[in-house]
């Protein structure tokens, strides 16, 4: 059971130092009934002053330990507020970073399909533009060759022949008779008649087996220098959209 004592001691002190002070007073006090002279009760009651002195200092230095706890704690309290402010911003941040992700991906998409509309839109200028080019060149080859050549057209249109390795699509093939011997014409149809398209056409035509004589014929707008030079080397044909012809 808790003393009297040490009840009214605890109105000061701590549960903990109450109940040392009280032992120690108790102590004392026995030591005191028990003490022979009055010297010895000076000892004791000197022996009580330094313990209640050294009590007084360690109740000091927990107070002084407690408030630097509190100021610490006020701190870290701080600083999670600053981190928590900081925090946030960053989440706002972050949802700009994914609005304006979200518009540019929006955008990309409108220019995808924009992209998308304008390459069949090209595309369809382009295979209009070819298949009126592949007409023009039906109509005008075979009248250049029966005037250049003397040919005896028998046959003037698209088709699709067998080589050494597949086959292939020519946009004119021509038949005919030139000076009783058979002819075949091979032509390719382009509005830009470039070196490469030249000799890749010319590879092409190298691969058709035919017991007619084979002769390459290309047909456009307009031929780049190097590809007349070599059309030349190759004793191959140019004819243009004018109906301007050359070997």
């Amino acid at each position: 059971m808790t003393s009297a004592l040490e009840e009214k001691l605890r109105a000061a002190f701590s549960p903990e130092q109450a109940h040392l002070l009280a032992e120690v007073i108790r102590e004392a006090y026995d030591d005191l009934v028990k003490a022979k002279d009055f010297n010895e009760l000076k000892a004791i009651v000197a022996d009580l002053a330094q313990a209640q002195k050294r009590t007084e200092e360690r109740v000091e230095e927990l107070a002084a330990a407690q408030k630097r706890t509190e100021e610490r704690v006020e701190e870290l309290a701080q600083a999670q507020k600053r981190t928590e402010e900081r925090l946030e911003e960053l989440a706002q941040a972050q949802k700009r970073t994914e609005e304006r992700m979200d518009q540019l991906a929006a955008a990309q998409e409108r220019t995808e399909r924009a992209v998308k509309q304008l390459a069949r839109q090209v595309g369809g200028l382009s295979e209009a533009l070819g298949g009126s080019l592949e007409d023009l060149a039906l109509e005008v080859v075979p009248e250049i060759l029966e005037y250049r050549w003397g040919m005896e057209i028998e046959f003037c249109d698209r088709d699709t022949l067998p080589l050494r390795n597949g086959e292939y699509e020519f946009d004119l093939v021509i038949r005919g008779q030139v000076e009783g011997r058979p002819v075949l014409v091979l032509g390719e149809v382009k509005s830009n008649i470039t070196e490469s398209e030249v000799e890749r056409f010319l590879n092409l035509v190298a691969q058709v087996e035919a017991s007619e004589q084979v002769r390459p014929l290309f047909f456009g707008y307009r031929v780049e220098r190097a590809a007349k030079a070599l059309i030349r080397d190759r004793d191959a044909v140019m004819v243009t959209t004018r109906g301007k012809y050359f070997p």
